[in-house]
């Protein structure tokens, strides 16, 4: 060991060498989701551009020829994998180090090479490989997962990496192993655990663990591992992927490090693991071309034997292939069994190949065997690695070692003894494969016997981290030094694979393995389960001081201070810089699926990237009105969702939401943007999906509480008393209560992920969130009205305030600043804190947020007593409305006012200690527009999802659009310099059917002199469930809940485009429109011909119109069926693929 340094800081030190070198990737990587889910393999997709995708995702064969003819240069197929596996050390922590500066240096000779010859280098010119750490290269850490061999090097590369090289390939980056090489998994102390791309609470297998997570998300193509008891078939088996653990001495090993790394009683070997099968013979191909027997003579002296068929050259015979459907010690698990049987059925349909089955022979006296030579020294060189460091043992290390009763040190005699018994049983075993014979040749050679051994890589799919003990169905193989080449057939399907009920174990391992298929098969709804907590593990931080009640804390070293609101924020502005560029992408690739014809805008966003100011810049808003906003506007977001299944299918949106700048959302459409920010800014297919039943469960009313064995575990009198003693908190540390708080933390208990409703966590947190910080997503903001006790609103009077990550405050010119929000409760005056005073936190709940945006639905509250409540709950609110008082019972308490003294001139509110807020919408301006239109953002188009109740059968008319217009107007200049563009009355929206289909509103920009955005409007309509519940219904049931949500997501894509096929490019034209503007660009006909059909032509018809009740648009569906868009409401099983080895002697 280099020094006497701790194990834990060598670690630090190997941890932080890997994190330095993803660094130093171009461009930067984004982070992954700080809550992943349990499959990960769809999520390098999302954070690479097309082109990595495309790249990354070909098959080793397609990259060779392309980057031999030059279609691809080596140095962008390099830098595509470089960040794709930097993904992948994020997502399965299977890298210990990537090599960028070298390999792009070395892609770039290629290039050149190529250029400058006219030929590539040899036949792997410019393939990126990966490499296992223990594999020596010149130079680099050779620590095999020891902690105490950290300081180790290379001191030259290895034989096969030498003549890779020499073949052309770059050499890109080095791949995780386990504590002493004897792992089917891939843990050790320097690194950690490397864990499945298809399934994170399961093994990726191992040794080679660390390239069987890469190649599983594609993060290589193809990769150099080794095998001496399985460790190339384990991963191949567990991640999807074709390997090969080749005979003994073909593929050469010298440069190296291990235990036992002479010994010769087990060869451990070199093996190809690959995307494709092609990939496998490539690399088998290439290495034995270069006769490595030349250089290092225990290699065999046998070329490669290329263009053979076995199926077509046998002279007339057929391909025996005898099936080993168990080895007699562990049965295999059901989807084992029925993968076998499914190759069998498909080997049975063709004529050259002949099934039989083998019988196993004595396959656990095979690992009594390998068991006992294993480790001919005791384990002392382990035992002495590990205890060097004083890392602690890894758990399989102890089974294979300490708790292998197999292991001793054996003397000289004992390893001739065993080497002896190995040879015996070797003989024995060819015995039994050459009396599988049918008849004796011209010299008495077996004619017609077994050609190929089917067998299972395990007992099952890959096993529950540190679970994989059982290693029989691939080191068997190892002792009889068979060639096993693994392919991959299919995955668990719970639906399908069963569980053998019932059955009686043969012995101690194989009730252990039947156990496992417990989690593996039995607990496959457990595993959805999990990775959707995960998915819905709380994004936001629960970093209130004291839970729901705020606390009075020392000030930062800047105290904070109102700002008047003549700019963004500095914060704000800087976060844009980073969300801009984060857009880029997805738009691009947006606008490349719509593919506006004659017009490329994949490229015009390409062309233009590199300013800001040019490209489209977008918002999302979502209206209130209650559940049914929350829940159709749900639909929406989820069309725009490129993370929702199909989100990139003919006819959808994916990606919208990924290139939106800015999302809004008021009462409704705030409890929408709440919940999937606070809640790891998930999917909305995750919250309704949530099988712990913890959110979006609406069929419990927000008047009973969740239902017992959930993650609340409260009756409804605990629920009662719970939120009575975290608002009581508050009340009792001085500061002033209202309904809202009551109905915030009620509100939480439905909305966000956590126990008792999360009432530590905060609105502010957001902004700490990785992924916020990062730019990964749009910039939420709630909206809500000022509004004094008893006084009327009219949208003319109002001040509009909004809550965003960074700040509370309006653009008004009546108040006209913004405090801090993390600070909110402080006791500010005249825009400062006088000296001494303490500032406060965890006043900004997310939850008392949420309700202040809607704190309308108070007045759920207040008609208590015409529920059908228990009478202790009815008489529970009625004394909380008792004891807040009347004149409070539909607002939110915000004092200590943060604006007291402020603006003296122009504020209402300045020489009052109170501020107090209400719904959003009580202005009528029921769709969150004001914060989107504000001329310092720049908008260019907002998407307007409006699921207002204007008529009387509760759909939208347009009212909320008429108020923003014509509060804008208003000649008191409260408007302050916002445009916005000119909207038909709402008499007119129900007579023109403006109301009941998406329009444009603001095509024409010349009419405005100021920066007016184009609205999208796509009002609540029926296209395949009547989604007009009443504002005021506290319940839905599952099957409601999710038609409504599936309405909502065929209104934002016109029915997947089947109402108009036209529709996602005139959504393009639309994002694109003002950016075309001003860069001068010539209008597509396409959109043209799309703001003909969309655009409001300036018509009305004011007359009062006839009762509003429209019919379905499309088929209908059942509120117990999904209909179209099957992204929105269905969870996927992420289950680990099962594989085979193909062994032949």
């Amino acid at each position: 060991m280099a020094s006497s340094s701790s194990w834990q800081h060598i670690a630090k030190k190997a941890q932080d060498l890997r994190d330095a070198s993803i660094s130093r990737i171009h461009p930067p990587v984004p982070d992954v989701p700080s809550g992943l889910p349990a499959n990960v393999t769809g999520i390098p997709k999302h954070l690479l551009t097309t082109d990595e995708v495309l790249i990354t995702e070909t098959s080793t064969e397609g990259l060779v020829s392309s980057l031999a003819s030059g279609e691809l240069a080596s140095t962008v197929v390099v830098n595509a994998f470089l960040r794709r596996a930097s993904i992948a050390q994020k997502l399965t922590n299977c890298v210990t180090e990537l090599l960028s500066e070298e390999a792009l240096s070395r892609a770039k000779y290629l290039d050149d090479y190529l250029y400058e010859h006219g030929n590539p280098v040899g036949p792997l010119h410019g393939l990126p490989i990966s490499v296992k750490e223990h594999i020596g290269m010149k130079g680099k850490g050779l620590n095999g997962g020891f902690v105490s061999w950290w300081d180790h090097k290379g001191q030259d590369d290895a034989n096969v990496l030498k003549i890779l090289w020499q073949a052309g390939c770059v050499f890109y980056v080095r791949t995780t192993e386990p504590q002493t090489l004897m792992h089917l998994e891939t843990s050790n102390n320097l690194y950690g655990v490397t864990v499945n791309p298809f399934n994170r609470r399961l093994t990726s297998g191992g040794s080679s663990g660390g390239e069987g997570a890469l190649l599983g998300l594609r993060g290589s193509c193809l990769g150099v591992g080794s095998d001496i008891g399985g460790s190339v078939r384990s991963p191949s088996a567990n991640c999807g992927l074709y390997g090969l653990r080749p005979t003994s001495y073909r593929v050469p090993v010298d440069g190296w490090t291990a235990t036992m790394l002479s010994e010769e009683q087990i060869v451990a070997v070199i093996g190809p693991l690959s995307t494709s099968l092609e990939g496998v013979k490539l690399f088998m191909k290439t290495v034995l071309w270069a006769k490595p027997w030349l250089v290092e003579p225990s290699c065999l002296p046998i070329p490669w034997r290329d263009g053979e068929d076995h199926l077509t050259t046998r002279n007339g015979k057929k391909l025996k292939v005898a099936v080993l459907w168990s080895d007699e010690i562990v049965k295999p698990h059901p989807p084992v069994t029925r993968a076998l049987k499914e190759v069998v059925h498909k080997m049975e349909g063709i004529p050259e190949i002949e099934v039989t089955t083998w019988t196993p022979y004595k396959h656990d006296e095979a690992w009594e065997i390998i068991a006992s030579i294993y480790f001919a020294d005791g384990a002392k060189e382990e035992i002495e690695a590990i205890s060097a460091s004083g890392e602690p043992w890894r758990p399989l290390s102890k089974f294979i070692i300490q708790e292998n009763p197999y292991v001793k040190h054996l003397t000289i005699e004992e390893v001739w003894y065993w080497t002896s018994r190995r040879e015996q049983y070797r003989r024995a075993y060819a015995k039994v494969w050459n009396e599988t014979a049918i008849s004796a040749g011209p010299k008495g050679e077996p004619e017609g016997m077994v050609d190929v051994i089917l067998a299972p890589v395990g007992p099952g799919a890959a096993p529950p981290l540190d679970h994989a003990k059982y290693w029989g169905y691939t080191s068997q193989w190892n002792l009889l030094d068979y060639p096993a080449l693994v392919f991959p057939v299919s995955k668990v399907d719970p639906n399908i694979d069963k569980i053998e009920e019932g059955y009686q174990p043969r012995n101690e391992k194989d009730a252990f393995n039947h156990q496992l298929s417990y989690s593996i098969i039995g607990r496959a709804q457990s595993h959805i389960a999990h990775a959707d907590r995960e998915l819905l593990r709380s994004r936001a931080l629960p970093n209130a001081p004291n839970g729901y009640t705020p606390e009075h804390l020392d000030c930062p070293s800047d105290s904070p201070i109102i700002r008047n609101a003549e700019t963004l924020s500095s914060s704000e502005r800087s976060w844009l810089d980073t969300r801009r560029s984060n857009t880029i992408d997805p738009m691009r690739d947006l606008l490349q699926r719509i593919n506006i014809p004659n017009f490329d805008g994949s490229e015009y966003i390409s062309n233009n990237a590199e300013n800001q100011s040019a490209l489209p810049n977008i918002g999302i808003a979502v209206s209130g009105g209650g559940y049914r906003a929350l829940m159709n506007g749900a639909g929406a977001i989820a069309a725009f969702d490129i993370r929702e299944d199909n989100a990139t299918s003919t006819g959808h949106l994916g990606g919208l939401l990924q290139s939106a700048t800015y999302l809004s959302g008021l009462s409704g459409g705030g409890w929408l943007v709440g919940s999937l920010f606070i809640n790891n800014f998930t999917t909305v297919s995750a919250l309704l999906n949530d099988p712990s039943d913890t959110v979006w469960e609406f069929d419990q009313s927000i008047f009973e509480g969740p239902d017992q064995g959930s993650i609340q575990l409260l009756d409804s009198a605990n629920y009662f008393s719970t939120i009575q003693d975290q608002v009581s908190g508050k009340s009792d540390a001085g500061f002033n209560r209202s309904v809202t708080d009551y109905w915030g933390r009620a509100l939480s208990f439905q909305l966000i992920n956590a126990t008792d409703g999360g009432p530590s966590y905060t609105w502010s947190s957001i902004a700490l969130a990785d992924n916020f910080m990062r730019g990964d997503t749009p910039f939420p903001v709630l909206v809500a009205d000022g509004r004094a006790p008893g006084e009327t609103l009219v949208s003319g009077n109002t001040t509009v305030y909004e809550f965003n990550p960074f700040e509370f405050g309006t653009w008004d010119p009546t108040t006209f600043g913004f405090v801090p929000i993390e600070f909110l409760g402080s006791n500010f005056s005249n825009g400062v804190l006088a000296p001494g005073v303490e500032c406060v936190r965890g006043f900004d709940n997310a939850g008392f947020i949420m309700g202040t945006s809607s704190s309308l639905f108070n007045q759920f509250l207040l008609q208590v007593n015409n529920t059908s409540l228990p009478n202790f709950a009815k008489s529970f609110i009625s004394n909380i409305l008792s004891s807040v008082g009347q004149d409070n019972n539909d607002i939110a308490d915000y004092s200590p006012n943060p604006f007291y003294g402020y603006h003296n001139s122009t504020s209402r509110n300045a020489q009052s200690g109170r501020l107090t807020l209400v719904d959003g919408g009580e202005d009528l301006q029921n769709i969150p527009l004001y914060p989107l239109i504000q001329p310092n953002r720049q908008v260019d188009v907002i998407f307007a999802i409006d699921s207002s109740a204007d008529t009387e059968e509760s759909w939208p008319n347009g009212t909320a659009l008429v108020a923003t217009y014509e509060r804008n107007l208003n000649s008191s200049g409260i408007g302050n310099g916002t445009s916005f563009p000119s909207v038909p009355d709402a008499n007119s929206f129900i007579n023109l059917g403006l109301n009941t289909r998406p329009t444009f509103f603001g095509c024409n920009s010349s009419n405005t002199s100021d920066i007016t955005p184009l609205i999208v409007y796509i009002p609540n309509s029926p296209y395949v469930f009547h989604s007009n519940v009443s504002t005021f219904d506290p319940v839905y049931d599952t099957k409601t809940r999710n038609a409504i949500v599936q309405n909502g997501y065929e209104g934002a894509t016109m029915a997947n485009a089947t109402a108009d096929p036209q529709w996602p490019v005139c959504v393009g034209c639309a994002i694109l429109s003002r950016s075309l503007e001003r860069t001068e660009t010539q209008v597509p006909d396409a959109c043209t011909q799309c703001f003909q059909k969309y655009c409001w032509d300036g018509t009305t018809n004011s007359t009062n119109p006839a009762s509003y009740e429209p019919a379905l648009k499309g088929e209908a569906i059942s509120a117990a069926s999904r209909g179209r868009g099957d992204g929105v409401v269905v969870a996927a099983l992420a289950a680990t693929s099962v594989g085979f080895a193909l062994l032949a002697m």
